[in-house]
């Protein structure tokens, strides 16, 4: 039987569906889709939305994590699946498990408290098993820069590795497709 590959993918829940993040993120899970991934995210809208309408459009799975601490525990449209959590830890801990590849979107604080979450609890796995984990454009430079001068250690940079957009992250996820 096939190992199911999980992708997540965390992001901001911003309404401009016309936003080039948005459009970008319907063509990640199309990807992702095509190359058999379930993919996992927070569930409610902007990137979450969008990667849900990309992988579905494909025919694949997106499970969408809700949580009734956020508020509404009802999911976008687009979702194969929902999983309903109490709390925002253990949100996060259905989207880290299992999770073999993680992309990141711009977002906002939420998204930045799942990232450096999900940083902290890979980095203590060994080093073949890690997930990689992916940025999404130009402007993630400036933010992983300053981090790796003054926070993280040098031999913690190949944690992850920003990506300009969807056509370098296809290219590497092609490259890469056995590997993960």
């Amino acid at each position: 039987m096939k190992e199911i590959k999980y992708a997540a993918l965390f992001g901001g829940s911003g309404k401009d569906r016309n936003s080039k993040e948005y459009k970008e993120t319907i063509k990640i899970g199309a990807l992702l889709g095509e190359r058999g991934y379930v993919v996992k995210n927070g569930g409610y809208g902007g990137m979450m939305e969008a990667v849900s309408k990309g992988i579905t459009g494909v025919g694949g799975k997106a499970v969408g994590i809700t949580c009734k601490q956020v508020g509404s525990v009802k999911g976008n449209d687009f979702l194969t699946e929902t999983i309903v959590t109490e709390n925002l830890y253990q949100r996060l801990k259905i989207l880290i498990d299992k999770t073999d590849l993680f992309i990141i979107q711009k977002g906002g604080i939420g998204t930045l408290s799942e990232v450096f979450l999900t940083l902290d609890i890979i980095r203590k796995e060994e080093v073949t098993n890690r997930p990689k984990v992916y940025f999404i454009g130009d402007f993630w430079n400036t933010i992983v820069d300053s981090l790796k001068l003054n926070i993280i250690p040098k031999y913690e940079h190949n944690l992850f590795m920003v990506l300009s957009d969807y056509d370098e992250l296809k290219r590497i996820i092609k490259e890469n497709e056995n590997k993960y």
